[in-house]
């Protein structure tokens, strides 16, 4: 499972673009709230969770038995190796996030997710990841290419049982030859879980992985993300431009924690007090107007993914300058397959 830095390109919409002037529309005011009201409002959203297949001693022996069950394999050295069984599974927590921020409208198909790969035809990776009953999980493989490769999660009980959930075609049909598979679950149990990804029988070379294992609601940093567009600022009118966060742009189910927008010149003239706006969804969203300040109010609970209009001025109408601006702060989401690669289960 050797570690190397990947570059993912995922195809994005157009960019809508006007530099109609208007005047300040009538201010309003949403719901302002924190992280775990976002989060409480995302849990209203319903999941589609599947139930695990349980094991009993029997079961679970032979599953892990040295005598045609789950088997450690000598496989080539590399990062984490030797993690080819449970016994020897590599802590999830410690596998390297690929896209940890959002940063632009092209980073959703690896926001969140870890990478590793598999490098031979026998080779399987395991990793240990901590779980707490009660709580929803996601579990996510993707970026395999249409094949048969899967991703398990096994829990074993002091008694000997266990159970496991699983995205194997022998187990679930619909993942056959499926590029990505996932699933949604509800914890039965506090404690170790044990994450398996294999090929299925279905090798034809070295491949790389993209997987999560976590809460079903995640919570991002936005840092920096262009808006796409920009106007050229000129007298006391708001100057508009359309940002298109829809479609690919951002997972489905999303929340505002916090917003702000920092200014962007380009090689223009600075303006230190450009009083700006967003607007979507017949609600429309102002920094302090006067105060020099990048925070939107009042945005807490709004979904992120939208076509939003975004609006900026000169607060004393003396600068004539390109503007556009970047968004910074903070979002929470349901964790969700990349768009199109959705099954029913």
């Amino acid at each position: 499972m050797k570690m190397k830095k990947l570059l993912c390109m995922v195809l994005a919409g157009g960019m809508l673009f006007s530099m109609t002037a208007f005047a300040a529309p009538e201010e309003t005011s949403d719901y302002s709230g924190s992280e775990d009201e976002a989060i409480e409002y995302l849990e209203s959203f319903k999941l589609d969770k599947i139930d695990p297949i349980y094991m009993d001693e029997d079961e679970v022996a032979a599953l892990f038995s040295g005598d045609g069950g789950i088997q450690p394999y000598v496989t080539e050295p590399d990062d984490c190796e030797p993690n080819d069984t449970f016994d020897t599974a590599y802590p999830y927590d410690q596998m390297p996030i690929m896209t940890p921020q959002l940063t632009s409208r092209y980073d959703l198909f690896t926001l969140g997710m870890r990478y590793a790969g598999l490098h031979s035809e026998e080779d399987e990776d395991w990793y240990s990841v901590s779980l707490t009953a009660g709580k929803n999980y996601f579990v996510d493989i993707r970026n395999l290419a249409r094949n048969n490769w899967f991703i398990q999660l096994y829990f074993l009980r002091s008694d000997g049982t266990g159970y496991f959930y699983s995205t194997d075609s022998e187990n679930m049909p619909v993942f056959t030859n499926k590029s990505e598979k996932y699933f949604y679950f509800t914890a039965e149990d506090t404690g170790t879980y044990y994450i398996r990804v294999a090929n299925g029988g279905d090798w034809s070379d070295e491949m790389y992985y993209y997987f999560y294992v976590g809460p079903s609601i995640q919570s991002f940093d936005i840092v920096g993300m262009p808006t796409y567009g920009g106007v050229n600022l000129l007298g006391d009118d708001y100057r508009t431009y359309t940002c298109d966060l829809s479609g690919l742009a951002v997972p489905a189910h999303t929340a505002i924690i916090n917003l702000s927008m920092s200014d962007n010149f380009g090689e223009g003239t600075v303006c230190p007090e450009v009083d700006k706006y967003m607007r979507a969804d017949g609600k429309t969203y102002y920094s302090t107007i006067g105060s020099k300040s990048n925070v939107i109010n009042n945005i807490t609970d709004v979904s992120l993914g939208q076509v939003w209009t975004i609006g900026g001025k000169c607060s004393k109408g003396t600068h004539y300058t390109y503007w556009s601006g970047n968004l910074n702060g903070r979002f929470a989401c349901i964790m969700a397959p990349y768009p199109g690669n959705e099954v029913s289960f």
